[in-house]
């Protein structure tokens, strides 16, 4: 993993020990060093190519790319252009009280949001630091409540609310008791990981604390290395640092004193960037009172409109979605991804994160100078729903979906005879925006979306729709959107496939890349590549 140090002190002559899996570089701060540097890298990888290729395959060189670029003394941002192409979003970082500004709104440092790291003391701290947080990929998973085993020696009663929590109600002591034991330990994945339990206190003054411990190589509990988080602690993600392989995984309860009631919802786990990220370099998140969050990723791309939404479709596996997709286009992207429940809840929920959602996509904007005419909101399956609930708020210039849901009412109810024993996670999203409250009826949850849809008339929107013929999860989606769109004189594009909802992948994703780009040849005098 290669990282780039740009300042007048080479770290490398500062730091004792260096970390096996980092290539540290170095460069001058100036124009001629750079320069130079850039052309004997390039020079390198064109002649390691050349010896890997055959008579019969002429490679391609491979492109100059650091993990990051750390900037350790003042410099010009120009003499920066020439490494653009070499480095994402959120990897240009500058040292604590550097104090280095963006000069210009299409400079690299706005279009890569030059980041600042924390205050270290050292450049080994700094080292050290970045060893832990720079790598690649992405990864999150849960410890599912309805795997949790509840302290048989403790007097209290318990209520499953679907897979959304265990409601818990007790009194317990004066002092921290074990409430509840995950079945499943977590994997130590050797990256630093941040914890987020989900939980909601609905009476009482009990107080919760979740107890991580790790487990040797041998299966025996390290017992005096027990990691305690509060509440207090719990406010903020729980980060468990990187820890070598002598630590296999963890094991992680929850304890508790006081009384009261308590509903308890999954536990998440993911690989964490600490302050550069969540899953990856630039991954925020939002939350509710609830504990409920969203993620998202912006990248400014180039900085020219318009603006391109995508959320993502079902996931059990946590992370985004659609980057190789969206980068391509070449313009600002978003990134939205759902993490709740078994793959999502459709990015709906309460009245707080859906207004920071929206809040989300107004910052976005505001970083680009853009308006709301300058976004194309867009997702393929559980995507769509958050493409179009948010179209009403946002009138978008374009909306693109593919096997779209609006009456997820009617996909509960399809349950029975259509899809038995398939995609019941969609009952625990009637449950889950119920909200504590008395459970929605399908025709209630059918009716939030389109009490939803109709704010607005779309008069300044295009929609582009891809559907099922045969769809088993939705199946009036677009036959109710093409009516009620219909009525409003709507630009509108749609293309049925056949098959059920999980049929032709391929045929979709290329199908919804086509109106991608014919959407910016048209609107944005943008040649199709």
């Amino acid at each position: 993993m290669q990282i780039l140090q740009i300042g007048k002190l080479d770290w490398r002559s500062q730091v004792q020990e260096w970390p096996d899996h980092l290539d540290w570089q170095f460069v001058l701060p100036d124009k001629a060093s750079i320069t130079a540097y850039i052309s004997q890298k390039e020079k390198e990888l064109l002649e390691a190519t050349q010896i890997r290729s055959t008579e019969k395959e002429a490679l391609k060189p491979e492109k100059l790319h650091f993990a990051a670029i750390i900037l350790t003394s003042p410099l010009a941002e120009d003499l920066l252009e020439p490494l653009s192409d070499t480095v994402e979003a959120y990897a240009l970082l500058q040292v604590s009280g550097l104090g280095l500004k963006a000069q210009s709104k299409t400079g690299i440092f706005h279009r890569k949001v030059l980041t600042e790291l924390p205050a270290f003391a050292t450049p080994s701290e700094t080292v050290d630091y970045l060893s832990q947080v720079i790598f690649d990929g992405q990864y999150g998973e849960t410890l599912p409540i309805h795997h949790g085993q509840v302290n048989p020696e403790l007097a209290v009663t318990s209520n499953y609310h679907g897979h959304v929590g265990l409601e818990i109600s007790g009194k317990f002591s004066d002092d921290y008791q074990q409430l509840l034991t995950y079945t499943y330990n977590l994997t130590n994945p050797g990256h630093p990981i941040e914890l987020w339990q989900q939980y909601v206190k609905t009476n009482g003054d009990l107080r919760l604390r979740l107890e991580v411990t790790p487990i040797n190589q041998m299966g025996l509990l390290e017992l005096d290395q027990t990691f305690y988080f509060d509440e207090v602690a719990m406010q903020a993600p729980c980060f468990l640092p990187k820890r070598d392989k002598e630590i296999l995984s963890y094991a992680v309860s929850l304890s508790v004193k006081g009384f009261g009631t308590v509903i308890l919802g999954d536990l998440h786990w993911r690989f964490s960037h600490k302050e550069l990220g969540t899953l990856v370099l630039g991954g925020k998140r939002i939350r509710d009172k609830q504990r409920q969050d969203l993620f998202y990723y912006f990248n400014p791309g180039n900085l020219k409109p318009p603006l391109c939404v995508y959320f993502a479709g079902y996931r059990p596996a946590e992370g985004f979605e659609g980057f190789g997709m969206m980068k391509a286009m070449g313009h600002p992207f978003l990134l939205v991804a759902d993490p709740r429940l078994e793959g999502g809840a459709f990015y709906i929920g309460s009245t707080e994160i859906e207004a920071k959602l929206q809040g989300v996509i107004q910052e976005a904007l505001d970083y680009l100078s853009f308006d709301y005419h300058d976004v194309i909101l867009s997702g393929i399956s559980m995507g769509t729903y958050g493409a179009l609930y948010y179209a009403a708020q946002v009138r978008p210039y374009a909306v693109v979906i593919a096997k779209p849901f609006t009456d997820l009412g009617d996909t509960v109810t399809n349950l029975k005879l259509t899809r038995p024993d398939e995609f019941e996670t969609i009952s625990d999203v009637l449950v889950n925006v119920s909200q504590g409250r008395q459970t929605l009826s399908p025709a209630q949850l059918n009716q939030r979306f389109w009490d939803n849809f109709s704010q607005s008339d779309f008069t300044r929107t295009t929609f582009a729709i891809a559907y099922m013929q045969q769809d088993d999860y939705d199946r009036h989606a677009t036959e109710r959107l093409l009516e009620h769109l219909a009525q409003k004189q709507v630009h509108i594009y749609t293309k049925g496939f056949e098959g059920r909802h999980n049929d032709q992948n391929g045929p979709i994703i290329q199908w919804f890349l086509k109106q991608y780009q014919t959407l910016l040849a048209d609107g944005y005098e943008r040649r199709q590549q």
